[in-house]
C-alpha cells in the first residue's frame, strides 16, 4: 500500500494474472454493489462515527459528549432518512465518547445491540448511559465480527487492553478502548476512541500490541483527538495509513499535539480535522480542515473518496487494461443450506489462510487452518464445530483469511 495524495482522474490499473481475465464478469457482479461510507461527525471535541453499508444497516460508534448526541447526531441521522440504528458501540466510558450515546438510543432506538467493554464506571454520564442502553446492551469480544450486509463487517481489534492489562480494568480508561476495524472489499477503516500507546504513570501503551494485528490501513481515525499520547511510532509503522482522521474541537488539552501530527505526516498519512483544534497544524500540502463532517466512501476497491477527494489504494498505475483485486469472495452456496455449504474464493498467490466461523453472539463455533492454492477454490462447511458436534438453525458469519485479502460473508443453516 503506498500512500498518494487525492487524484485528480480514476485509476485504471493493470491484470496481474491472466487466468483472472476470464473470471472477471464473475468478478465485478459479485463485487458491484457493496460499498460503505463512514461518517465522521463533527461533534467538536469528542468522537462519533457512523458506518452505513450497501445493505442499509448502520453502525454508530461513539456519540459525542452530552447533548451532542440530540444536537449533532440525532438530525443528522433524520436527513439521511435514518430511523433506530442497528448498532452502537462505546469505544469506552469517557463523556466524550458517550455522552450522545443515551440521546440517540431515546431518540431513534437500537434495532440489534449495543456493545461496550462491559465491567462498569462511576459517573453520571456512565450511570444514564448503562440504564438507557440496558435492554440491548452486551459486552464485546475480542474477534467478535458484526455483520452490516454485503460483506461489510467491523470486527473487534482489542478491548481491557488487548491482553496487556488484567482484571479488575480499574485504571485508566483510555487504556480499554474498543478497537473496530471496518473492511469492504479491500478498505480499511479504523477507530479506537482513546487507546493509549504511551507507558507513563497515567497509561500503558496498547498500541503497539494493536497495531501489527491490524496491518496496512487505508484511513485511521486517530486515537485521543491527536494527543501526544497515541498514534505511536510503533503503531504507524504497523499500519502506515494513507489518511488520518482526527476528530477535535475547541479545548484546553492542546489537541492535537504537534509531534502527533508530525508523527503521522512522517509515515506517509495526509491528515483530515473535523476543526482546528487547539494545538499542532500542518502546511495545506499534508492537512485539510474541514470545519465539519467527514465522509469517506468507497465499493472496497482501487479507489476511495474523503469529503470528494479521490484517493488510491495503490500505486497508481495507467496501463489500460483493468486489474481483478488480488482475493475475491464470491459467497457460499447453497445459502440457505443444509447440511453443507460451500465458500468460493480467488487467490492469486498460494499460501497459509484460515476459516473461522461465528454465531450472531460473536462466539466462535468453527476454526480451520489450510494452504489456499492459487486459482478459484472452495472451501465446505457441514454445519459442525471445530470438534464435529452439529449446530443449531441460525444465522452464522464467516471469516476468511488469505495471504491475498481477507472476506467476510453471512450464511444460514436451515434444518
Amino acid at each position: 500500500m503506498t500512500s498518494v495524495r487525492p487524484l485528480d482522474s480514476p485509476r485504471i490499473p493493470r491484470l496481474r494474472t491472466a487466468w483472472l481475465l476470464g473470471l472477471f464478469p464473475l468478478l465485478l457482479a459479485a463485487t458491484a454493489m457493496a460499498s460503505v461510507t463512514i461518517h465522521c461527525l463533527d461533534v467538536g471535541q469528542g468522537d462519533a462515527t457512523l458506518v452505513i453499508s450497501s445493505s442499509g444497516r448502520t453502525l454508530l460508534f461513539d456519540g459525542g459528549d452530552n447533548g451532542k448526541g440530540l444536537g449533532t447526531i440525532v438530525p443528522y441521522l433524520a436527513s439521511l432518512g435514518i430511523g433506530p440504528v442497528d448498532y452502537m458501540v462505546a469505544s469506552h466510558y469517557h463523556a466524550d465518547h458517550i455522552g450522545g450515546l443515551d440521546e440517540v438510543y431515546q431518540a431513534r432506538g437500537v434495532n440489534e445491540a449495543v456493545y461496550d467493554r462491559g465491567w462498569s464506571y462511576t459517573t453520571a454520564t456512565y450511570s444514564s448511559y448503562a440504564a438507557t442502553v440496558a435492554p440491548k446492551r452486551h459486552t464485546i469480544t475480542d474477534g467478535q465480527v458484526i455483520d452490516l450486509g454485503d460483506g461489510v463487517t467491523a470486527t473487534c481489534y482489542a478491548v481491557n487492553g488487548n491482553g496487556v492489562l488484567s482484571p479488575p480494568f480499574d485504571d485508566e480508561e483510555n487504556d480499554y478502548c474498543v478497537t473496530l476495524l471496518v473492511e469492504c472489499g479491500d478498505f480499511d477503516f479504523v477507530q479506537a476512541g482513546d487507546l493509549s500507546g504511551i507507558n507513563n504513570s497515567t497509561y500503558r501503551d496498547i498500541e503497539s500490541s494493536v497495531g501489527p494485528e491490524l496491518g496496512d490501513l487505508e484511513v485511521y481515525q486517530v486515537n485521543h483527538h491527536g494527543s501526544y499520547t497515541s498514534s505511536n511510532a510503533n503503531f504507524l509503522n504497523a499500519t502506515r495509513p494513507e489518511v488520518a482522521i482526527i476528530s477535535v474541537g475547541n479545548n484546553s488539552y492542546g489537541h492535537p499535539h504537534q509531534q502527533t501530527l508530525d508523527r503521522l505526516v512522517a509515515y506517509g498519512a495526509y491528515v483530515y480535522q473535523t476543526e482546528p483544534g487547539s494545538g499542532g497544524t500542518l502546511p495545506a500540502a499534508d492537512l485539510t480542515v474541514v470545519n465539519g463532517h467527514i465522509v469517506i466512501s468507497t465499493d472496497g476497491y482501487g479507489e476511495y473518496t474523503v469529503n470528494g477527494d479521490v484517493w488510491s489504494m495503490d500505486e497508481p498505475d495507467l496501463s489500460p487494461v483493468p486489474e481483478a483485486p488480488a482475493f475475491t469472495l464470491l459467497g457460499n452456496h447453497p445459502n440457505p443450506f443444509n447440511p453443507a455449504t460451500s465458500i468460493t474464493f480467488a487467490t492469486v498467490r498460494s499460501g497459509p489462510a484460515s476459516l473461522t466461523i461465528y454465531d450472531l453472539t460473536g462466539r466462535r463455533v468453527f476454526d480451520r487452518e489450510f494452504v489456499a492454492v492459487a486459482g478459484l477454490q472452495a472451501l465446505t462447511w457441514r454445519g459442525t464445530t471445530t470438534a464435529g458436534d452439529p449446530v443449531p438453525s441460525g444465522i452464522y458469519l464467516y471469516r476468511l483469511v488469505t495471504c491475498d485479502g481477507t472476506g467476510s460473508g453471512r450464511m444460514t443453516l436451515v434444518k
